[in-house]
């Protein structure tokens, strides 16, 4: 028996803007605010405790957390439904913000509390907030993926400047307190007025039930997850290594912090670019191609580096160049899933596919970090970083995808 014939192509927008408009809300007021505003966090937090920058380092590197989280997230999910986990998550981890506002008082604590918002955060973000924009559309798919990854881009710009009035007003631990109210006071309320009810019941039939109308295989057995795997591991680890070091990677080009900083604002506009552009691209050409070429304009970006001028233009465009690819990653795997897989465990594969990522992420924070140590420079692990996107790319090109009407 075939599932419901899917929505003409026009009308995806009418019930659709809510969609996206309540995804891209959550995205920029839950953990990802978290993620990206905890650097924030640092300095205050290691001079009360009495903590060094290598102790602070370690206790990131917990994150690592997620791995386990987003399949576990992602397969309740497929189970439960949207509104269920999210809420979940979401009160969870305002109590975790709480906690770190209250209760952290050690390293043991602070590593705690940034292990329970990795173990939360790992499926709270991508895994969960893609399932209903790839349950309701088919040809403004990629775009709506990209609008919704905007969200925590547009809220990183504006929360940072209300946060540092407050971190330095009041204290780093009232701080969280804000980022909690955000979450479960503006957030969620708004996300769920605004999300229409039903839209994450993942339509079956043979759009739902992997290539054509053949009986889906357990995920883990299919070719095509694997080399998403693979492809998601090696721009995780060139691709994080790079967020983590790339003040110092900039400055090490013989430029000046100011212009480090500058560099980690056009990182973000390449991330936002990436996002917007390759939501756009997936809807109007073949996949794989985008995937390509998002994966490669990093790898130029590499190369600018290892070109060592000692001028800034390169740098900078190196770093917008990286970002594109950070901005896209989402876009790209999310797409992939849905364009390849049953829909109906949606979260299953792609939370799974997300946790190896974050394996990808904790190896490339470290891989990065131990190469300067070892031989002064950046230069090895960039070089590196290439030849990995460049062997990713090849992982895109044999994957299969279904049509979609």
């Amino acid at each position: 028996m075939s599932g419901p014939a899917p929505a003409p192509a026009d009308s995806e927008w009418r019930v659709g803007w809510r969609i996206v408009a309540s995804m891209a809300l959550a995205n920029g007021t839950g953990i990802s605010l978290l993620f990206f505003t905890f650097s924030m966090f640092l300095l205050p937090i290691a001079a009360e405790l009495n903590l060094s920058r290598g102790e602070i380092g370690l206790v990131q590197a917990l994150i690592i957390t997620a791995a386990i989280g987003a399949p576990v997230l992602g397969r309740i999910t497929d189970k439960l439904g949207f509104r269920p986990v999210f809420i979940f998550a979401t009160l969870a981890l305002g109590a975790i913000e709480l906690g770190q506002s209250r209760l952290v008082d050690d390293l043991p604590s602070l590593a705690l509390s940034v292990a329970l918002a990795g173990l939360i955060g790992g499926g709270a973000t991508a895994v969960l907030l893609t399932r209903p924009v790839n349950a309701h559309f088919r040809r403004y798919r990629g775009i709506a993926l990209g609008l919704v990854a905007a969200g925590s881009s547009v809220a990183t710009m504006i929360v940072p400047p209300f946060l540092h009035h407050v971190i330095e007003t009041e204290g780093w631990r009232q701080g969280f307190v804000l980022l909690a109210t955000i979450a479960c006071v503006v957030g969620m309320p708004l996300v769920l007025l605004l999300l229409p009810r039903g839209v994450a019941t993942v339509p079956r039939g043979p759009l739902a039930s992997g290539l054509g109308a053949e009986p889906s295989r357990p995920f883990l057995k299919e070719r095509d997850f694997w080399l998403l795997v693979g492809a998601n591991i090696l721009a995780a680890l060139s691709i994080s290594g790079t967020i983590s070091q790339l003040s110092p990677m900039v400055q090490d080009e013989r430029l000046s912090a100011q212009t480090a900083a500058f560099g980690l604002s056009l990182f973000a506009f390449g991330q936002l670019g990436g996002k917007l552009f390759g939501g756009f691209a997936l809807d109007r050409f073949d996949p794989r191609r985008v995937a390509v070429l998002m994966t490669l304009l990093p790898a130029t970006g590499f190369l600018l580096f290892l070109l060592d001028t000692g001028t800034a233009w390169p740098v900078l465009l190196a770093c917008v160049l990286i970002g594109v690819l950070q901005g896209a990653e989402v876009d790209i795997f999310a797409y992939f899933v849905a364009r390849r897989f049953d829909l109906a465990q949606y979260g299953t594969v792609f939370g799974a596919l997300h946790g190896f990522g974050w394996l990808g992420t904790a190896a490339g924070i470290t891989l990065f970090g131990f190469t300067f140590d070892l031989f002064g420079s950046y230069e090895p692990i960039q070089l590196g970083a290439v030849l990995l996107l460049a062997f990713s790319t090849l992982l895109f090109l044999p994957i299969r995808l279904r049509n979609e009407v």
